[in-house]
């Protein structure tokens, strides 16, 4: 830089401009490529893009330094909010009522009053587009009692999802010394965000949300300009700077990507950009959603309901749900209550499965480890379901990891897979025959107190 002033006290103006601008690229403080290093004086900033299936990290820079998530912070708000949904604590019409407490927040709020109701859905929207933090605190209040007791569930979700940098404090990102995150961990919390529930997932693809006759834009400007963005989330507070945690599918290739940190929302943008641009061409095409040592929480039932894969290099016990490239045809199929496939469309999941290669229809075995094939059970009577996969092998885990967890209950019960098929899409169902309605109803409580994922159904 010494040069460069050297130059601009010397020689013409068009000979000094061209040797500043030189110098300048030179210096990799001009172009696309010079946006990280131009990033580095800044003590706020962090960016982190990770193939999102294979796990490969495509940039890194100071991913793992500590950093304040602002309304980041919501995209766990949101996830404990499809988590008591996918439990069946609560649905899309539950409403949740407002205390003086959430109405009392700072702004960004869309400014709900004490004793006023809002609807699940409506406060998932609020809190994709406006970032609401008075909508924050009614979810916490509402789920938890109490913004403490939600914010101690967020850290220890976090932590069970490999997001060991993370605490959380509050529910929205407001200042707070002690909520901290990394960049490496917010695109766990996205990732593990689709993988667990993709079904979901479209919220973040909210373009803007009514309330109360007022229309909120998303404050993602990225959606719906970029092609192939399609969530998730922003944050601002001035002791973060301008944070982004953004996914994009394109080419078959699917990649998350975080920004934090930046100077102004537009240069936070500009950057995102240019790092999903620059790394989408080197993301993998196909393949399952993956990410590498951050398995499915133990803590939390398995659900049953879920279609997941496993690649062969990955050795997790649990394994991890299907969401490939939207290059890929087909939809989303979710094995409903009655033990029954049915479809979602594309346009509202976001997130199409690939028909699996064909194998076997059924396994049974009466040893603890399972494997050997042979037809299912004859109809008649009740089975419980462990879960729905696709392939035949990880049905099987499914069954051994049941049985395993309850020896005495499903020692004299027949394990076997079935196979479902909607829309091309291939599932095994992982099963257990030999029971009645109450045996059935029975079996599925003491697997769900351990911490698996059961529903009975008339076979």
């Amino acid at each position: 830089m010494i040069g460069v002033l050297r130059v601009l006290r010397a020689g013409p103006w068009a000979l000094r401009l061209r040797a500043v601008t030189i110098a300048l690229l030179a210096g990799g403080l001009i172009g696309a490529v010079a946006a990280p290093q131009s990033a580095l004086a800044n003590d706020k900033y962090a960016a982190f893009v990770i193939d999102a299936q294979n796990g490969k990290v495509l940039f890194s820079r100071y991913a793992d330094s500590r950093r304040y998530p602002a309304s980041l912070t919501k995209i766990m708000t949101i996830y404990l909010l499809f988590e008591d949904m996918e439990a069946g604590k609560i649905t899309k019409n539950t409403p949740l009522k407002a205390s003086s407490n959430a109405a009392g927040q700072a702004p960004s709020k869309i400014g709900i009053k004490a004793g006023e109701t809002i609807t699940v859905d409506q406060a998932i929207r609020a809190l994709v587009t406006k970032s609401a933090n008075d909508v924050a605190v009614v979810v916490a209040e509402n789920l938890n009692g109490s913004v403490s007791s939600f914010a101690n569930r967020m850290t220890r979700t976090a932590h069970s999802i490999g997001m060991r940098q993370t605490k959380f404090l509050n529910p929205h990102g407001l200042p707070n010394s002690g909520q901290s995150t990394t960049a490496r961990d917010m695109s766990k919390l996205a990732i593990q965000t689709m993988r667990r529930f993709p079904k979901y997932y479209y919220y973040f693809q909210t373009r803007s949300f009514k309330w109360k006759g007022r229309t909120y834009g998303n404050h993602n400007k990225l959606l719906g300009r970029v092609a192939g963005v399609d969530g998730l989330k922003t944050g601002y507070i001035r002791a973060s700077g301008f944070n982004l945690v953004s996914s994009m599918r394109r080419d078959g290739r699917h990649i998350v990507g975080v920004v934090m940190g930046g100077r102004s929302g537009a240069t936070r943008d500009a950057h995102m950009r240019e790092l999903l641009e620059t790394h989408i061409r080197h993301a993998s095409r196909g393949g399952t959603m993956m990410f590498a040592n951050a398995p499915l929480p133990r803590s939390r039932p398995e659900d049953p309901s879920l279609p997941v894969s496993m690649t062969s290099a990955q050795t997790m016990p649990v394994p991890k749900i299907v969401v490939p490239s939207t290059s890929v045809p087909g939809t989303l199929v979710a094995v409903n209550q009655s033990g029954t496939a049915s479809g979602l469309s594309n346009a509202r999941a976001g997130i199409p499965i690939p028909t699996p290669a064909p194998t076997a229809v059924a396994v049974a075995a009466t040893q603890t480890e399972m494997g050997s094939a042979s037809p299912p059970p004859s109809r008649g009577g009740w089975i419980i379901q462990v879960g729905a996969f696709n392939s035949e092998q990880l049905a099987i885990d499914a069954l051994n990891r049941a049985k395993s967890r309850a020896p005495s209950l499903l020692s004299a019960a027949t394990a076997f897979t079935e196979t479902t098929s909607k829309n091309g899409t291939t599932l095994w169902r992982a099963r257990f025959a030999g029971f009645d309605q109450s045996g059935a109803s029975g079996a599925c409580a003491q697997l769900k107190r351990q911490s698996f994922g059961c529903f009975p159904a008339r076979h």
